[in-house]
C-alpha cells in the first residue's frame, strides 16, 4: 500500500511540475492553471518559513488535518480527492493485460493548437484551463494528451503522464452535453491499454466522488485522501 501511494504522489508531483511550476523554500507553485502549491512529500509547509498562500492558489496535502487545525492556519478545505492505484503485475511478476483502444480517441501532436482541447476540458471540469500550459505539455515526451471525438467535436479529454514504471491519469472528463454515453469509461480503457503497451506496473489517479465508482469497478484501490486548501480570508500568514 505504501509503495503504491508513493508511486501515486511521485507521478502527481512530476506531472504538476511539468505544468510550468517553480520552486521556492521547498514549495512548488504554478504560474497559472492549475494554480496549485505543494511540497514534494505533500506535507504542510514549515511555519518558520513565513509562508503565504496566494489568493488565487490552492495548497494540496496528504496531511490529515482537522477542521480546527485548518481553521488555525487561516484556511478552509476546498475539496478532497482519493488517491488510487491499479497494479498491473501479480505477486509472481506476471503482467496483467487490461484495456482496449478506441477508434474515436485521438492523441494531440506537438504541432496542434491546444486551444480547442483546453476549452473542452474546461467545460468538462467547470473551470478555465490555460491553453499555453497544455501547449507546453505537448513537448513533454512523458505526456500524452487525448481527445474523444464525436462528429468533429471534442466530447471528452484525458492526459496520461509517465513516471518510471507508473502511468498517471489526469484531467479525464466529459463535456456536459456528451455525458451518460460511456465516454469516460472508453477513455479509461484506452489509457489502460496504453499502460499495458508501455509496460507500466502501476496506473494511478486522483478521484473525485463522481468518478470513484468507475475506478473501483476497474479494480483501483483507494490509498489516501489529498486535501486541497484555500485561504479563508485575504490577509493570512501561516503561523505557529
Amino acid at each position: 500500500m505504501k509503495l503504491a501511494l508513493n508511486k501515486n504522489l511521485n507521478n502527481l508531483n512530476q506531472f504538476w511540475q511539468s505544468l510550468d511550476a517553480n520552486k521556492k523554500n521547498d514549495v512548488f507553485s504554478h504560474q497559472s492553471w492549475p494554480n496549485k502549491q505543494w511540497k514534494i512529500d505533500f506535507t504542510l509547509p514549515n511555519a518558520s518559513l513565513n509562508w503565504l498562500l496566494p489568493v488565487n492558489k490552492s495548497y494540496s496535502t496528504l496531511t490529515d488535518v482537522s477542521d480546527h487545525e485548518v481553521s488555525k492556519l487561516g484556511l478552509v478545505v476546498k475539496n478532497q480527492l482519493v488517491a488510487m492505484s491499479l497494479s498491473l503485475k501479480t505477486d509472481d511478476g506476471t503482467h496483467i493485460k487490461v484495456g482496449e483502444k478506441h477508434s474515436k480517441i485521438v492523441k494531440l501532436n506537438i504541432k496542434e493548437d491546444a486551444t480547442r482541447w483546453a476549452v473542452a476540458c474546461g467545460q468538462a471540469f467547470g473551470y478555465e484551463i490555460d491553453a499555453s500550459v497544455i501547449q507546453g505539455l505537448l513537448k513533454d515526451s512523458n505526456a500524452s494528451v487525448f481527445s474523444y471525438m464525436v462528429d468533429d467535436q471534442i466530447a471528452g479529454t484525458a492526459i496520461s503522464y509517465k513516471s518510471g514504471d507508473t502511468l498517471g491519469i489526469h484531467q479525464l472528463g466529459t463535456v456536459s452535453s456528451f455525458r451518460k454515453m460511456g465516454i469516460a469509461a472508453s477513455l479509461m480503457q484506452h489509457l489502460l491499454s496504453q499502460a499495458n503497451s508501455e509496460g507500466a506496473h502501476f496506473v494511478t489517479l486522483q478521484a473525485s466522488k463522481a468518478g470513484l465508482h468507475l475506478y473501483e469497478r476497474l479494480g483501483f484501490q483507494a490509498l489516501g485522501k489529498i486535501t486541497s486548501l484555500v485561504r479563508s480570508d485575504r490577509s493570512f500568514k501561516l503561523s505557529k
